[in-house]
């Protein structure tokens, strides 16, 4: 910026090309016209593309397709964004909000106008980490619509002065489904944002349970605190769950196998332990009431115990049946043993599947 006592333009305030003139007491100051960037991150124009394609399929769709949408919109009267803007709605504001959304998550552009509109639902939430290295929600459980899936956005303040926020969300990412309950954010956003978050920050999180089918985004949770180490409602330093999969394990040539296994437990030491198994054995046909296999040594860096209750499944029949599971943290060998409690005895196939509650 310049300041000019010129002659030219002592009298003149405006725009003339690339400059731009205005009077400030006797002086007349020039300055450069601003411009607008002509550059897009990848997210802004997909996101771009995908609107302008949703509002120009309205115009392709027939008349009889389109008096569908504008009858649907008659009944909803308005309609609720989830940037919390209310609007009138229209058959065409109706028709580019729902497939706005389906193709968000992954779905092809409905031409025809659903018979009934399935609105999103809020989620629940046990507790939650906003801290520099992690960024999890845990406790939603399991969707209980099939078509669900979990539809989140968030936006970070960029100074203590910056509130109420809720209307600056971003997508973040859409969830199919949660891993046992718990959402780790923590790549999303820093895929979507670029950097950490940094104490002190404040966060703003919308959620919701939306089905994919309809796409119909109306009710969402709003939760937003400032970024520090511990959770946010009970105060927990963040420990990843004990978990040992199929990966971890090695067999030397004993009469069994594990086809498949996911086995987690609450990674906290207070009084309930959520345990969470996913697991088929192969066994040969022998009485065997002890499975025991060999883990790699960075598979866990504790002691693990549980005894549970668990369906089993094999060509027969379901079953109930108890048993441990624990693992001995030694040095050099860490064993993963499986205790066949009940006089129920494993088959050639047998599966095991559940989430359970219990006291340690």
């Amino acid at each position: 910026m310049k300041l000019l006592p010129s002659v030219a333009f002592n009298d003149f305030s405006g725009s003339a090309g690339n400059v731009t003139a205005r009077k400030t007491g006797d002086r007349t100051v020039l300055s450069t016209r601003t411009k607008h960037s002509k550059k897009k991150t990848i997210y802004q124009a997909a996101t771009r593309c995908r609107f302008a394609d949703t509002v120009r399929g309205y115009v392709d769709i027939t008349e009889e397709q389109r008096q569908g949408w504008i009858s649907l919109a008659n009944n909803l009267g308005s309609y609720h964004t989830s940037t919390g803007k209310e609007y009138s709605m229209t058959g065409h504001n109706l028709f580019v909000a729902i497939n706005t959304y389906r193709k968000i998550c992954g779905k092809p552009q409905s031409d025809i106008a659903p018979l009934e509109l399935k609105p999103s639902n809020y989620i629940r939430l046990d507790d939650w980490w906003l801290t520099p290295e992690h960024i999890v929600l845990t406790g939603l459980g399991e969707k209980e619509n099939p078509n669900d899936v979990l539809y989140v956005e968030m936006y970070v303040a960029q100074s203590p002065a910056e509130n109420d926020c809720w209307d600056k969300t971003v997508l973040v990412a859409i969830f199919p489904d949660t891993d046992w309950g718990d959402i780790d954010l923590t790549s999303a956003f820093l895929e979507r944002f670029g950097t950490p978050l940094k104490i002190g920050q404040k966060v703003y999180i919308k959620a919701c349970w939306v089905d994919s089918e309809c796409g119909y985004v109306k009710y969402y949770s709003l939760i937003g605190h400032i970024v520090q180490e511990l959770s946010i409602e009970h105060g927990e330093i963040y420990l990843p769950r004990p978990k040992i999969t199929t990966a971890d394990l090695y067999n030397y040539n004993r009469p069994f196998r594990f086809e498949r296994l996911d086995f987690e437990m609450s990674p906290t030491s207070t009084n309930i332990v959520m345990t969470s198994i996913d697991m088929i054995i192969i066994n040969d046909g022998s009485d065997t009431q002890n499975f025991i296999m060999e883990m790699y040594p960075n598979t866990i860096d504790r002691i693990l115990w549980a005894n549970l209750w668990l369906f089993s499944r094999d060509a027969a029949d379901y079953q109930v049946c108890f048993i441990s599971i624990s693992t001995n943290n030694l040095e050099n060998s860490k064993p993963l043993s499986i205790l066949n409690n009940t006089f129920i005895k494993f088959h050639n196939r047998t599966e095991f599947f559940g989430t359970y509650i219990t006291s340690e």
